[in-house]
């Protein structure tokens, strides 16, 4: 069974990533052509959310598997 941090990094990262996905296309698509600031702000701390999340995921499983020898 997985340990309960590495459910919650899957979920939040797997949730902000959607998010940041969601607000990029709305800074991208916003009708004013200087506007949309404040989607691209949330949109950049969303991925920077999601990229933390998969650090504390992949890197919690370093070194997880058994060491095989050269003699074996």
């Amino acid at each position: 069974m997985k340990s309960l941090k590495d459910i919650l990094a899957v979920v939040v990262g797997v949730l902000a990533a959607i998010g940041a996905i969601f607000y990029f296309y709305r800074f991208v698509t916003h009708p004013d052509a200087g506007g949309g600031h404040t989607e691209g702000w949330i949109s950049l701390g969303l991925a920077a959310v999601a990229f933390v999340c998969g650090l504390i995921y992949f890197l919690g499983h370093v070194n997880k598997e058994e060491e095989i020898h050269i003699t074996q």
